[in-house]
């Protein structure tokens, strides 16, 4: 099973890390000046938790936002144990 919330669907997802070098114009320089650009990966911050859903017990992925909607009530059929 792959890290993925439980609730809100978010998982690791890719990003850009720009290089750059020079001295920005407001500072008197003549500017910015990319010289790379790689992919990375950025993974949401997940934490495995028990939650009851259906009736049964399943210990699922949720990301911290969803921890924070479960601790003010179920929702769809999902609750903190």
């Amino acid at each position: 099973m792959s890290r993925v919330c439980a609730l809100t669907g978010r998982g690791t997802r890719v990003v850009r890390r720009v290089r750059r070098r020079g001295r920005a114009r407001a500072e008197g320089g003549v500017g910015r000046k990319v010289t790379g650009v790689t992919r990375r990966t950025q993974k949401a911050n997940l934490q495995k938790k028990t939650v009851r859903q259906g009736g049964r017990l399943k210990s699922v992925w949720l990301s911290t936002r969803a921890l924070r909607t479960l601790t003010r009530g179920p929702v769809e059929g999902m609750e903190l144990v």
